[in-house]
């Protein structure tokens, strides 16, 4: 007998190792596609979380939209009413005014009494944050988030683009553009 037992004592040995060798990368085998595949849905988890707040921010804003034409269709059906019965009773009263000094004679306020160099509060429906962008438009870089609340200085606007007026303001946070529709002259 040999120093480590019979000759088929060590054969048993050397298969017995040969299978948990083969065991061994089979296991491995298994973790690397489970690695692969729990990475794939992480990946996949992300995204779709992604998806979700970009979601609610999408229908959030749908519905400051549509209550916004419905404001906007209300307060033009007024105007019309209060422009008609001016006209009936400024065309029986005089002549009607030239159109640079009607011109002239409007308000220098902006939608919602907006004015440069005044101060406004950000108001958003169901809570969201106001985008502050580099530029007057969508496409404009978003550069901070303003919660609702947040006072900002107006210093220039409104200036149309992308469907929404925008203004140029300041917050705490830096300088940027916002849409005005979200912004009010007075805190909520």
């Amino acid at each position: 007998m040999g120093l480590f037992g019979n000759s088929d004592d060590m054969k048993k040995v050397g298969e017995d190792m040969q299978k948990l060798s083969e065991q061994i990368a089979d296991l491995q085998q298994k973790l690397a596609a489970k690695t692969t595949e729990a990475d794939g849905l992480r990946t996949q988890a992300a995204q779709g979380a992604a998806s979700s707040v970009a979601l609610e921010d999408a229908q959030a804003e749908i519905g400051v939209l549509r209550q916004q034409l419905a404001d906007m269709k209300a307060a033009t059906e007024a105007a019309s009413a209060s422009v008609l019965g001016s006209i009936s009773k400024a065309s029986a009263e005089a002549p009607a005014a030239p159109a640079e000094e009607a011109k002239a004679a409007a308000p220098a306020a902006a939608a919602g009494g907006l004015t440069a160099g005044a101060s406004a509060w950000v108001t958003r429906a169901g809570g969201l944050p106001l985008r502050l962008r580099s530029a007057p438009s969508l496409s404009g870089e978003i550069l901070d988030r303003l919660t609702p609340g947040t006072e900002v200085t107006l210093l220039d606007g409104p200036q149309p683009a992308d469907g929404h007026s925008w203004w140029h303001v300041r917050s705490a946070g830096g300088e940027g553009w916002v849409a005005g529709e979200d912004l009010r002259t007075q805190p909520d």
